[in-house]
């Protein structure tokens, strides 16, 4: 077997071999394993856009908070679970294809900026559709025993997103989308349809966030719009993507398990610390920067992109041990 399958397969195997293990703590691991899940799922399909094709989405959590939404929605409908998840996801995918040709009319900043604006106008319409969404006071689901199906499930989006974003970049669309990201006007001169591709790489972006979109709601059992279209969540995909490695397949999963990892063995504990110290003649209390994630976000994107535009995957050393595992695969 290649060993570039291997080692995923043996992740994958460990992983759902582990609900199975009876331990006093595994429920709360079992939910920093969704909150990885989901992570790896925004941060892998932002990455089609963001990395295999170059527009660098800043809007891409709308397709999350839409399919977040529309699941509750459903659900409260009478629906039915299944239903309801593939329609939050429609709804996703729907959204994009009614954005995706006035937005890839523009590109660069002009792209991202409108993207980004598209954040805080989908919130505000949120708010004001109060009949359907709670507006300011949030939706509420009714949900039963959820903590296990809702792992195998966030572990299948993953498996598909990885899967998906591999197959893209050997593909003919992926092709595609790579001479768009190296130059847009010669992909337009020798004959490829660059709406067209743009268009069919945002659809499929948009998918997978709104099947994770159902799934979280369906573990909270409520939603507002702070949690999904916060600034904090909101960076989150993109700082993942570019410090793991974008464009690479591993590198928004590196990424996700970084950010996932040091928000719950720093900024977690930092929480719970309440030292105070004095600077420049003011007294800070440390606990409090446990609450600047959103800051420390855009800090991490900007330093990424000046001091380590390729990632961490593109560190040589880094960059050895993958290639070695048959991990350094690039989608492009």
């Amino acid at each position: 077997m290649n060993k570039a399958f291997l080692f995923p397969l043996v992740v994958v195997g460990l992983l759902l071999a582990f609900p199975l293990i009876e331990m006093d703590a595994r429920d709360y691991i079992l939910l920093i394993l969704f909150t990885l899940f989901l992570n790896i799922v925004l941060a892998q399909s932002y990455d089609i856009v963001g990395g295999q094709m170059g527009y660098v989405n800043l809007g891409h959590i709308v397709f999350f908070a839409i399919g977040a939404y529309a699941f509750g929605i459903f659900l409260n409908a009478q629906l039915g679970f299944v239903l309801s998840l593939i329609g939050g996801a429609g709804a996703s995918v729907v959204f994009a294809a009614l954005i995706s040709y006035p937005f890839f009319r523009l590109r660069g900043a002009y792209f991202s900026l409108a993207a980004f604006g598209l954040v805080k106008l989908m919130e505000y319409v949120t708010i004001n559709m109060g009949a359907l969404t709670g507006g300011s006071n949030g939706l509420k689901i009714e949900a039963g025993d959820r903590v296990v199906p809702i792992f195998y499930l966030s572990l299948a989006v993953v498996v598909a997103v990885v899967i998906c974003s591999w197959l893209i970049g050997r593909s003919q669309l992926g092709l595609a989308m790579k001479t768009i990201r190296e130059d847009e006007e010669v992909a337009r001169d020798f004959g490829v349809p660059v709406l067209k591709i743009k268009v069919q790489a945002l659809l499929i972006s948009s998918f997978f966030p709104g099947l994770m979109g159902g799934l979280y709601t369906w573990q909270l059992q409520f939603i507002d719009t702070d949690q999904v279209f916060g600034l904090k969540i909101a960076l989150t995909p993109i700082a993942m993507a570019m410090l793991g490695g974008s464009g690479l397949l591993i590198g928004p999963i590196i990424g996700a398990v970084f950010l996932v990892g040091v928000e719950e063995l720093i900024w977690t504990q930092l929480a719970q610390v309440h030292w105070t110290v004095t600077l420049l003649g003011y007294e800070v209390d440390i606990g409090q920067f446990a609450h600047l994630r959103g800051a420390i976000l855009g800090l991490i994107i900007v330093l990424v992109g000046l001091f380590m535009p390729g990632g961490f995957a593109r560190l040589p050393p880094v960059e050895r041990m993958l290639t070695r595992a048959g991990l350094m695969t690039e989608d492009k």
